[in-house]
């Protein structure tokens, strides 16, 4: 059995669905009673890990673009200082769901949603998929990536 964090929060900028996947999560979770899901404005030490909603969802057109990206930007800063593990979720609809149980070491909530994910990093492995780092869900990756650039070309 998986060990899940105790204390799941859910966060994202404006209108990028963070209350509704919480919702989703929590009902998907209740056969691990002792993890609790919630979806908060900012995170806090009292949460144990992160899910921090990517900016993919079409919007409303009532926030504009760079106002979602400051507070994701402030929202990963938050993070950083808090020293809080998370990872970014994309997707919309079931594929989200599935790809915040995959980021929580779960499987898929279906057999149709497994098959997907096996074979989507099946056509990663072969590269017959280019992979995208926008996509990526590991903050780590980003980190060495970004991070290993500015030693190639120091400002």
């Amino acid at each position: 059995m998986v060990e899940l964090p105790r204390s799941i929060v859910v966060l994202g900028a404006a209108e990028t669905g963070a209350a509704e996947l919480a919702s989703r999560l929590s009902t998907t979770l209740a056969a691990f009673p002792l993890s609790r899901v919630s979806a908060e404005a900012a995170p806090s030490d009292s949460h144990d890990f992160a899910l921090l909603m990517g900016l993919d969802q079409p919007g409303n057109a009532t926030v504009d673009p760079a106002t979602k990206a400051r507070q994701d930007s402030a929202l990963r800063e938050q993070l950083h200082a808090l020293g809080l593990p998370y990872r970014v979720i994309y997707g919309a609809g079931p594929s989200r769901l599935a790809n915040a149980l995959l980021a929580l070491g779960l499987p898929a909530p279906d057999a149709g949603a497994q098959q997907a994910r096996e074979q989507a990093q099946f056509d990663l492995n072969r590269g017959r998929t280019p992979w995208s780092c926008e996509k990526c869900s590991d903050p780590d990756c980003e980190h060495k990536l970004f991070t290993g650039l500015l030693r190639q070309h120091p400002l």
